[in-house]
């Protein structure tokens, strides 16, 4: 509890000096802002294994120090985690017009790495910015932001960038290595990411034990008068009448740990039970036999995902489940993670073969991203597309994960355009990954038990997966599943249903109704109304560290008022009468 409660209400410090305001969030400077005008999501520096996982950095010192008028921070920074050590410190100087962040790190022993340096993460609002890209020749030259989720890096052989916002150029110089740019929003994360060691070079590198890294990002601002930040009016919080969508369909994983339904924990409501059968993973044709089972239990059907490296495999699989109680089936390699069309050719032969009428669906087993990068392999005739979602990829401090949200939804609308028209089904979404999509040793490859994240059964999991609910809750989304049924990962126990699963069952109940508009905005504050048949059912989060206590005007003129307690999610009901009709 004390690491959770660590996580939800980490400590930052906000610096100020010149112009430039701060925050520093352990290893982070995060929200930087210049003369209260947004300028980037944060800078920050971070090692990678061989296997794209990030280690945990731990400041073990933080001293703070003039420097002329402005401010200069040093951190003494160890990085640990997955049989590796770094050791690096980040120095951070404020000035009237720039902030300069200069890394130097050195391996205490020998390890693999596929990146080691200073990362500048820049803000999701800059879709469709212009931008001047400086190569490291010194050329020049214009580009752009993009608005649509980019397959690729936007921009390479970095060295500067210039922009301007709201009246102010700004202007970003790397020093060290040659950087270049990729759009984060793949993985749901806020953020384009400018980085270092280009992707066309081989990895994993060899990093020698005393072998030292050195770098550099110095960020200018110049203006010949006072900034003008935008303004904006949140207004009034309200429900409208109008409506926006309905409740998709909602379905849950049986658990990866085969550990049994408690009966004092049976989910209701959901729509289907999923399961993934990976060729090769041990226990597969027990993991078959509980989910069946599962779905005998709740009395709904199977979502069969299919994982395989040879198109003779899928057949041995599908005969694993009762084909007769099988709602959706998909298939997917088990290396690229996205539906190949030699496995897609046997799908279609064996669920022939087996008299199987089912929905068959295509897509991506991991994150939007394989699924954005290979729309190309994607069979024409599936019926549905499918893609993953966590919001740990690249970092797993809690802001990250809140400010992942509404990048879900512009996954999901970007995915309904690769789509055609074809509607989606979104899942597994966990809070962690469930295997590691970018080994490069085999690592997690789904043939191994995920880890769960500790915040799983507090009501943190409850608020953010309704946070992702609401943002997924769109027209063309089918159907989405959350993390699983039972064990760490799950939302129900021996002793009952988590936080999380009170939530999803009883939204899982409201499937297909209207969901009510909503004017005004809060930081952090997830409003969903439900048109039901005896009134409103709202149900409201707080993902913010803060208790929250809010007015909602709802659509006949009245309010109701709302407490949240930090990172809480609540049920609400507002009786007919009380409701415009």
């Amino acid at each position: 509890m004390t690491n959770n409660r660590e996580r939800l209400f980490a400590a930052s410090d906000v610096v100020e000096a010149g112009g430039w305001r701060a925050e520093l969030r352990n290893d982070e400077i995060a929200d930087i802002s210049y003369g209260g005008i947004p300028v980037l999501r944060g800078i920050r520096a971070v090692v990678r294994d061989r296997d794209w996982q990030t280690l945990v950095p731990v400041v073990r010192a933080v001293e703070r120090l003039p420097a002329g008028e402005g401010t200069r921070l040093v951190l003494d920074i160890e990085f640990d985690g997955f049989g590796c050590q770094y050791n690096a410190a980040l120095s951070i100087v404020f000035s009237a017009d720039s902030l300069v962040v200069v890394f130097e790190g050195e391996s205490p022993a020998d390890f693999q790495s596929n990146r080691i340096g200073l990362v500048v993460l820049h803000r999701p609002d800059d879709a469709g910015r212009d931008v001047l890209i400086g190569g490291r020749s010194g050329d020049l030259t214009p580009s752009r932001f993009p608005v649509e989720i980019s397959p690729h890096q936007p921009f390479q052989n970095v060295a500067s960038m210039q922009w301007q916002r709201d009246g102010v150029d700004f202007n970003l110089a790397f020093t060290g290595d040659v950087f270049e740019t990729e759009d984060q929003r793949n993985w749901t994360d806020a953020s384009f990411k400018t980085y270092s060691r280009p992707l066309a070079l081989p990895f994993p590198m060899d990093v020698p034990a005393g072998s030292r890294v050195s770098q550099s990002v110095t960020l200018t601002a110049s203006t010949g008068q006072e900034p003008q930040p935008e303004t904006s009016r949140v207004g009034d919080l309200a429900i409208t009448s109008d409506v926006v969508s309905v409740v998709p369909a909602l379905s849950m994983p049986v658990a990866s740990t085969l550990e049994p339904q408690a009966e004092s924990g049976v989910l209701q409501g959901v729509e289907s039970v999923l399961v993934e059968l990976v060729a090769g993973a041990p226990k597969v044709a027990e993991l078959a036999k509980q989910a069946a089972e599962q779905a005998k239990a709740l009395q709904v059907p199977l979502d069969v995902r299919i994982s395989a490296e040879t198109p003779g495999q899928v057949p041995g699989l599908l005969q694993l489940v009762p084909t007769r109680n099988v709602a959706r089936l998909g298939v997917f390699h088990s290396t690229s993670h996205v539906t190949e069309p030699d496995l897609w050719k046997a799908l279609k032969s064996a669920a022939d073969e087996a008299g199987l009428t089912t929905s068959l669906i295509a897509g991506a087993r991991s994150h939007f991203t394989e699924l954005n990068r290979n729309a190309h392999l994607l069979p024409s005739d599936a019926e549905a597309l499918v893609y993953s979602i966590t919001p740990q990829m690249h970092a797993t401090e809690v802001p990250h994960l809140v400010e992942s949200l509404p990048m879900q939804r512009l996954t999901a609308r970007n995915a309904l355009r690769i789509s055609g028209g074809r509607p989606l089904h979104v899942g597994p979404v966990t809070l962690k990954p469930r295997f590691n999509a970018v080994s490069t040793s085999g690592g997690l490859d789904g043939t191994a038990e995920a880890s769960c994240d500790p915040l799983q059964a507090e009501p943190f999991a409850a608020a953010w997966m309704l946070g992702s609910i609401a943002a997924l809750s769109i027209p063309g989304i089918r159907s989405i599943s959350y993390f699983e049924a039972t064990g760490p990962c799950g939302i129900s126990s021996s002793t009952g249903l988590t936080p999380a699963g009170n939530i999803l069952s009883s939204i899982a109940a409201q499937r297909g109704r209207n969901i009510l508009g909503t004017q005004g905005s809060r930081r952090g504050l997830v409003l969903y109304p439900v048109q039901a048949e005896d009134g409103i059912a709202l149900y409201a989060a707080n993902l913010t560290a803060n208790r929250k206590t809010e007015s909602v005007q709802l659509p006949d003129g009245t309010s109701t008022d709302l407490v949240l307690e930090p990172w809480t999610a609540i049920f609400q009901h507002i009786p007919v009468e009380r409701r415009t009709t």
